[in-house]
C-alpha cells in the first residue's frame, strides 16, 4: 500500500510471460468478464502469497505458476526479466504492477493445454501478426517491441 497526498493506493502485482518458439509467441485472448476482455495478452496473472515460498524469486514463481495454470506449459527454460509497467484496472479499481518476462522454449515440452475458464483462445503469432491484430492493445505492442529490441 502506498499513501500519497492523503490518498491510499492498493497495488495488485501481476506477471506475464512472452513465450517464444520458432520465431512465434504464444498469445492468449482474455476471457469475458475480466480486465481487457477480448484483447490479446501474454499468459500470466496475479501474484499469490504461495509464490513467495522457499526464498525463490517470487515474481518468477508467480509467472511459472500462472503459465502452467493458463496454458499448461511447465516452463523449464530460462525466464528473463523484460520490464515492469503500471496501469489502472478499471474492473477492480486498483493499480496493477505488471512484471513482464520472456522465455524462449528449447527444453520445455511444447504441448499447450489452455484452461477453458481462463483462455478462450490461444495462438502462436509472429511479431508482425501480433502488432497488426485488431484486438492487440497498445501495451502488448509496447511489450513485444521491447522484447524484439532485446533479442
Amino acid at each position: 500500500m502506498k499513501v500519497r497526498r492523503g490518498v491510499m493506493y492498493n497495488f495488485i502485482v501481476a506477471t506475464e510471460c512472452a513465450i517464444e518458439y520458432n520465431g512465434k509467441f504464444l498469445i492468449i485472448k482474455r476471457p469475458d468478464g475480466v480486465h481487457a476482455a477480448g484483447l490479446l495478452s501474454f499468459p500470466g496473472g496475479k501474484f499469490e502469497a504461495s509464490d513467495a515460498i522457499d526464498n525463490e524469486d517470487a515474481a518468477k514463481q508467480a509467472v511459472k505458476r500462472e503459465v502452467l495454470e493458463e496454458v499448461g506449459l511447465n516452463l523449464i527454460d530460462p525466464i528473463n526479466y523484460v520490464r515492469t509497467s503500471c496501469f489502472f484496472d478499471d474492473k477492480n479499481g486498483k493499480q496493477v504492477l505488471d512484471i513482464i518476462y520472456h522465455c524462449k522454449l528449447e527444453k520445455t515440452k511444447i504441448k499447450v493445454a489452455p484452461s477453458a475458464r481462463e483462455v478462450p483462445e490461444h495462438y502462436w503469432l509472429t511479431y508482425e501478426e501480433i502488432v497488426k491484430a485488431p484486438n492487440c492493445p497498445k501495451w502488448l505492442k509496447s511489450y513485444i517491441k521491447t522484447i524484439i529490441r532485446l533479442l
